[in-house]
């Protein structure tokens, strides 16, 4: 019995692993030193001293395989080192491509404005998006941190 386990473990790793070769839309050096989660784009919406974080991203073929096997929690460590520079990080939830967050005092309050202070980021993101209370929105190409700004 616990041969046909192994047996069918393997055949579906083999299975992802080949599909994740065929797939023309992955580009195998993005996960190169280790890197097995590529961000494509992260949303951070400021509300008063807190934000709302969106990230979408997309994993290496074993990591694929390793969160189809084990689930999607194991990437918890790696979402928490990606925002390993922010004081506060509540991880809401966890899929296979995107994860949501909220990040408690990102800004301080100065008079009328916050004040928020540039963080680096653990990787790099393709789109940084900001969107500031008011709705304004700025996107940043190859992010690797946070942008200092300040808003009402």
């Amino acid at each position: 019995m616990k041969i046909k386990a192994i047996i069918t473990i393997a055949i579906i790793i083999s299975a992802a692993l080949l599909a994740a070769r065929i797939d023309p839309g992955n580009n195998i050096d993005q996960f190169k030193e280790g890197k097995y989660i590529h961000v494509d784009s992260m949303v951070i919406q400021f509300k008063q001293a807190n934000a709302t974080v969106s990230i979408n991203y997309h994993l290496s073929p074993f990591a694929q395989s390793y969160m189809f096997l084990f689930g999607s929690k194991n990437l918890q460590p790696k979402i928490e080192e990606i925002f390993s520079e922010f004081q506060e990080v509540k991880i809401k939830k966890i899929g296979r491509s995107s994860a949501s967050l909220q990040i408690l005092n990102i800004s301080k309050k100065s008079d009328e404005y916050y004040l928020h202070d540039s963080h680096k980021f653990g990787v790099q993101t393709d789109v940084l998006t900001l969107v500031y209370p008011d709705g304004k929105k700025r996107n940043v190409e190859n992010a690797k941190e946070t942008l200092n700004t300040f808003y009402e």
